[in-house]
């Protein structure tokens, strides 16, 4: 998946976009030169990295860390860490709204929300597996 976003933040080791929640091996960045040519001083490149996103005054991967612990707790640890980051991104994609949008509530009890909305279509046993 290409992503050309700008904003995100690093879940789970790679860069999560806020728009399309892909998966980027790095940080994107943007390369510009700097000074004028012909000053006192050369041109040189300058990098500016993307902005980490922040919606309630919460970062992507505190809402999405968040999410991994819900599901963690509410499967009785069925879950291990990773698994529960991987599937709460799923669960973002479901709802096709981007980060920080005004439809979802972006907050830790949002997350929560999130998360056990989806658990109601799980079938219930004793494993808490799907």
């Amino acid at each position: 998946m290409t992503c050309t976003h700008w904003d995100g933040d690093t879940v789970n080791g790679y860069w999560l976009c806020a728009k399309c929640f892909a998966k980027l091996q790095d940080r994107p960045r943007r390369y510009h030169m700097s000074g004028v040519e012909g000053g006192d001083v050369p041109p040189r490149q300058e990098v500016t990295l993307a902005p980490v996103a922040k919606a309630d005054g919460t970062t992507l991967a505190q809402f999405v860390h968040a999410m991994a612990l819900r599901l963690i707790a509410r499967t009785g640890g069925s879950f291990d860490k990773a698994d529960a980051l991987e599937y709460a991104i799923e669960i973002l994609r479901t709802f096709s709204e981007p980060f920080g949008s005004d439809d979802l509530d972006w907050t830790s009890a949002g997350a929560w929300e999130l998360v056990d909305e989806d658990l109601q279509h799980w079938d219930a046993d004793e494993s808490a597996s799907n």
